[in-house]
């Protein structure tokens, strides 16, 4: 066997290798729904069972057939939540229903890409470090962060305390489906 021939076995074999993605990995919903007015009221946002890339599908069949119902309220935006989770499991017409329906928030104010200090901060901490920070907040009327929750960060302390601060000072334009706004828990991820 020549190296050009085991060369080639190895390309082959790589390429029919194991798919990347894990058919078992959560679809996470980066924007859980609770209907206006139901965090002032303590309501925690719609929760759905957890879809896997596996089982997308099937919450997409079952946000269907809750819409299908011409589903109001909190059923409405569980089937929102289901459609979520499911356009993250790769069911291609969840996304597409989703870019027809939903708009999802909109920051119209602050954060950390307008403020100069945090900015200059940041690009000296990217040089050639590897930089992240995920932070999931409740949007209320009005457009306001609360309850903001660190999930994930590589900054240090000082920067991910500014990026905190200057998230919490934004301001958003509630997410919409179908022109009617809703609250909801929103993951933030700045790269």
């Amino acid at each position: 066997m020549t190296w050009r021939s085991l060369f080639l076995s190895l390309v082959l074999l790589s390429a029919c290798g194991q798919r990347r993605s894990d058919p078992a990995r959560v679809a996470e919903d980066l924007m859980r729904p609770a209907p206006m007015g139901a965090f002032a009221a303590g309501t925690p946002p719609v929760s759905t069972e957890d879809c896997t890339v596996r089982t997308a599908k099937q919450c997409f069949d079952q946000a269907l057939t809750l819409l299908a119902t011409n589903a109001q309220g909190p059923e409405r935006l569980r089937a929102l939540s289901l459609m979520g989770k499911s356009c993250d499991g790769q069911v291609k017409d969840a996304c597409s229903w989703l870019s027809q329906h939903v708009k999802e928030p909109r920051r119209v104010r602050g954060g950390p890409p307008d403020d100069p200090v945090f900015q200059e901060a940041f690009e000296h901490w990217r040089e050639g470090r590897k930089h992240h920070v995920r932070v999931t907040c409740r949007l209320v009327q009005g457009g306001v962060p609360q309850q903001c929750e660190v999930r994930e960060a590589t900054l240090p302390p000082d920067l991910l305390a500014q990026a905190l601060a200057s998230i919490q000072a934004s301001r958003y334009v509630l997410p919409t489906l179908d022109g009617e706004p809703f609250e909801c828990d929103w993951t933030i991820v700045i790269k």
